[in-house]
């Protein structure tokens, strides 16, 4: 969801994403740009939708909240994740197969699902690191940032590791949505929470461990 929500944030991004999810008589097609330098659609059901139930770490189904009713586009994304991982399954390398989950698509690498969507590399800052924050690479962060400031028709993903802090979780994912380097404001958005959190830079860099993602020209479309 991170990953789709930088997409939607940015004018390529919302043109790759109208391409490759398309309605079907009864479902979803969701077609991938690049897996192993080849495209592929993968067909989805309604009925493989349905069957998609999001549980939690004791293996319970989570309760859909009125107010943020599941999302028939994502479901039909992380079905076809689900369908592509079965066939391609090194496209979820093996450390975050370590991961207790109940679904092939959870816990896998924002880059994985970017560059097999969009067919393009994205930049990656730290995601294979071993470092926990973006200390020790902080003035490409900062670099990062300022460019994003200067360019805020990008598309970007951070993510946090282990610790906690203010409402940042553990081991998550953000979608960015703006980076103001002069007022020193970095909005990422929580899709499990549905809120906005606020950082600045010096945050940032204490606190996120990787920044993923595409500023418009990377797309050379």
């Amino acid at each position: 969801m991170s990953a789709v929500g930088a997409l939607a944030k940015s004018s390529n991004g919302r043109k790759i994403l109208s391409e490759n999810i398309a309605h079907t008589d009864n479902g979803f097609r969701i077609k991938f740009r690049n897996i192993n330098e080849q495209e592929k659609d993968f067909f989805v059901t309604q009925k493989e939708m349905d069957d998609l139930v999001y549980m939690d770490k004791y293996m319970n189904p989570i309760p859909i909240d009125p107010q943020f009713p599941h999302n028939s586009i994502i479901k039909a994304l992380e079905a076809a994740m689900n369908k592509l991982l079965k066939e391609y399954p090194s496209k979820k390398p093996w450390i975050c197969r370590l991961a207790k989950c109940h679904e092939r698509f959870e816990f896998n690498k924002p880059s994985n699902f970017l560059e097999m969507f969009t067919g393009k590399k994205p930049i990656k800052l730290n995601e294979d690191g071993i470092s926990l924050n973006l200390k020790s690479k902080e003035n490409t962060a900062k670099d990062i940032f300022n460019k994003i400031s200067e360019n805020p028709d990008s598309s970007f993903v951070f993510g946090t590791s282990f610790g906690f802090y203010k409402y940042l979780s553990n081991v998550h994912c953000y979608s960015l949505q703006k980076i103001d380097a002069g007022k020193d404001i970095i909005e990422l958005f929580d899709h499990r929470r549905q809120k906005t959190i606020t950082l600045t830079i010096k945050e940032a860099i204490q606190h996120i461990k990787f920044v993923v993602g595409y500023f418009a020209k990377d797309f050379n479309m």
